[in-house]
């Protein structure tokens, strides 16, 4: 790779290649081309044969520290090179071909935590989330999709890298510290991500797991009593 991308685009991946191949290929359908994206194997190796695959230099792929999701995520954000970071699970996609140019466009608007709207995409019906402007519900409801949010590189080394100990709810604790911190939050209307809801994701399943993530958020952050909920649970109204 040659030259600053604007985006360094985070995806971590375990045996998930097919969807990972869908992922980098809303990436290559965007508009706007000054990206790059790290693929980081946490896995045997599928998702870096899928990275090759695509023959795209802006496509990079990195074997992980074997710690984990939160932890592949650090290792892509110790390679990131673009002005801002953008997160995308391996499972899920980018549905918008013009959505990198609408966040580099808020993103002229003051610098912020970019964030979008989904469709949620389970075996038996499609929903949809539209999580609204940030408030103090953010204490106690996560409504921020991960994949599609963006924010500057450079507030991470004033935030410090993703806290690895929070688990399923890395994402949480990170919007948590950004709007603690005062920095602003922009959101971009419209469900500019799509995302699949299977039991081997992060949204369904490991309830038991996800709640000791969810009490160590809570004690970290000093927050009262939280519901263990899902995105497809928002995504039926709140």
């Amino acid at each position: 790779m040659s030259g600053e991308p604007l985006f360094s685009v985070l995806i971590p991946t375990r045996g998930r290649p097919e969807f990972l191949a869908r992922a980098l290929a809303s990436l290559e359908r965007q508009t706007l081309g000054a990206w790059e994206a790290w693929v980081v194997e946490d896995g045997a190796g599928e998702g870096l044969l899928v990275a090759r695959s695509f023959l795209d230099p802006r496509v990079q792929g990195v074997r992980n520290r074997g710690q984990g999701q939160v932890a592949a995520r650090n290792t892509g954000l110790a390679l990131a090179r673009g002005r801002y970071l953008l997160f995308l699970d391996d499972d899920d996609w980018l549905l918008d071909t013009a959505y990198l140019h609408r966040v580099r466009r808020a993103q002229e608007m003051g610098e912020a935590l970019v964030y979008t709207g989904g469709l949620l995409f389970g075996p038996a019906e499609t929903r949809r989330l539209e999580p609204g402007e940030v408030g103090p519900w953010l204490l106690k409801d996560n409504r921020l999709l991960a994949s599609g949010t963006a924010l500057p590189r450079a507030w991470m080394d004033r935030l410090g890298p993703l806290d690895e100990a929070m688990g399923h709810y890395w994402d949480w604790d990170l919007w948590l510290r950004v709007y603690r911190a005062g920095l602003p939050f922009r959101y971009l209307k419209g469900p500019g991500v799509g995302i699949g809801l299977h039991g081997g994701n992060q949204s369904l399943g490991r309830e038991a797991e996800r709640a000791f993530c969810l009490e160590r958020l809570r004690a970290k952050h000093g927050l009262g009593p939280l519901a263990l909920k899902n995105h497809a649970e928002l995504a039926e109204g709140w």
